[in-house]
């Protein structure tokens, strides 16, 4: 679920700040970019690292997924500025 919820996330967020035209078209292609890119590969590596690291059966007092969920947010939906760089230099369909 964590993946899902963040790769969304990221969609939207690279998806709306590049100023692309938010039709089901441009949509399709920012999914099919971020799956086959390296992001959402690191996204998921990260995500398993946490699953078996941690023991998340454990009470802490506190969500330790829903932290990790926003961490992982807040880490790879990057400034404005260096979303459209990137966008730019990598030749993400636009």
């Amino acid at each position: 679920m964590m993946g899902y919820i963040v790769d969304l996330t990221v969609i939207l967020h690279g998806l709306f700040l590049s100023g692309r035209d938010v039709s089901a078209s441009k949509v399709h292609e920012a999914m099919d970019y971020h799956f086959k890119s390296h992001l959402r590969r690191q996204i998921h590596q990260d995500i398993r690292s946490f699953v078996t690291e941690e023991a998340l059966f454990t009470y802490r007092g506190r969500d330790l997924v829903m932290e990790k969920t926003i961490d992982l947010i807040r880490q790879y939906c990057v400034p404005q500025q260096n979303m459209i760089a990137e966008t730019r230099g990598n030749n993400i369909p636009q």
